[in-house]
C-alpha cells in the first residue's frame, strides 16, 4: 500500500501511484469545466483581459471553493433559484445581442 505518496519505488524503478491518477484527472476536470464555461463569460465581456483572468482564477478556485461550501450548502436554501435568475438574464442577453 502507498499510502499518501504520489510515487513509490516497486524493483527499483519508480512508479506512479493511483493517487498521482487521481490528482491529475481532478486537475483535468477542473481545465475542461472552465473552458466549457468560456461562453458564458463572452455573453458578459468581449474583453480578454477579464476572460483570461476569469478563467485562470476558475481553474485555480474551483476545487478549493467546492470544499468550503460543501459543509455548508444546506443553508444555501434559495441559490437554486438565484442561478436560475442568473442563467435566464445570460441565455436572454445572448439571444437579443444581435437585436440590441
Amino acid at each position: 500500500m502507498t499510502g499518501e505518496k504520489f510515487w513509490t519505488i516497486e524493483d527499483g524503478r519508480r512508479i506512479a501511484t493511483p493517487l498521482l491518477m487521481v490528482i491529475c484527472l481532478v486537475a483535468l476536470t477542473d481545465v475542461i469545466f472552465a473552458v466549457d464555461l468560456i461562453p458564458a463569460i463572452f455573453a458578459i465581456t468581449t474583453d480578454p483581459f477579464i476572460v483570461l483572468t476569469s478563467k485562470v482564477f476558475a481553474i485555480l478556485g474551483l476545487r478549493a471553493m467546492y470544499f468550503l461550501l460543501a459543509a455548508v450548502a444546506a443553508k444555501f436554501h434559495l441559490l437554486n433559484y438565484g442561478l436560475a435568475v442568473i442563467l435566464v438574464f445570460i441565455g436572454t442577453k445572448m439571444c437579443l445581442v444581435d437585436i440590441y
